[in-house]
């Protein structure tokens, strides 16, 4: 458990977990289950999320009943955790992020892991063209993050290998950021 999220372990390429609310009253109850890339720059907790798993506030348990540990494994357990933890290759969270309209920055990072560096290329030039568009290429803040998107882009066309070792680096941040570096492990998807 890191601060108010149970995050399943071990940590790969995905972050799997849940998320928790906590009332004045010393009730707790699931907010959503998460399922966040690991290789999202920036990466935070709490983090990302799938809406047919966002509970609300239906499921509320009191920290101080004996039984609190059963029900949680009975609430969170079973095909909620199943259907979390079926997300766990690029193409199955390409799936999620059309389906939540998640910015560019993650299904650019998915493709280049899982190999497909041009379309990876294509996203990180359409967010620059769209940036140049929008009038915002002489803004600071966006021209840093210009100058970020061509250098990724430099990294992805020159190959998988420099491209894994990028993601690896963004992943192995992320975790120690977030306190799961001892269970984070690196697996490339494409040699």
């Amino acid at each position: 458990m890191i601060k108010r999220t149970v995050i399943v372990r071990p940590v790969g390429h995905f972050l799997h977990g849940f998320h928790f609310r906590t009332t004045s009253f010393g009730d707790v109850g699931p907010i959503r289950a998460l399922f966040w890339p690991t290789c999202a720059p920036g990466m935070h907790i709490p983090f990302g999320g799938m809406p047919e798993d966002h509970w609300g506030y239906g499921l509320d348990w009191s920290v101080s009943d004996p039984e609190i540990g059963r029900k949680l494994i009975e609430g969170l357990g079973g095909d909620v955790l199943d259907s979390l933890l079926r997300i766990d290759t690029p193409d199955k969270f390409l799936v999620w992020a059309d389906h939540l309209s998640y910015s560019q920055n993650l299904p650019m990072f998915a493709h280049a892991l899982a190999g497909r560096r041009a379309r990876a290329v294509e996203l990180a030039e359409r967010r620059v063209r769209d940036l140049r568009d929008r009038g915002l290429a002489e803004d600071p803040m966006f021209k840093k993050h210009i100058r970020r998107l061509r250098r990724l882009i430099r990294i992805f066309e020159s190959g998988q290998m420099r491209t894994n070792r990028l993601l690896r680096t963004f992943e192995r941040i992320n975790a120690r950021n977030i306190g799961v570096e001892p269970w984070w492990r690196w697996s490339p998807v494409v040699e």
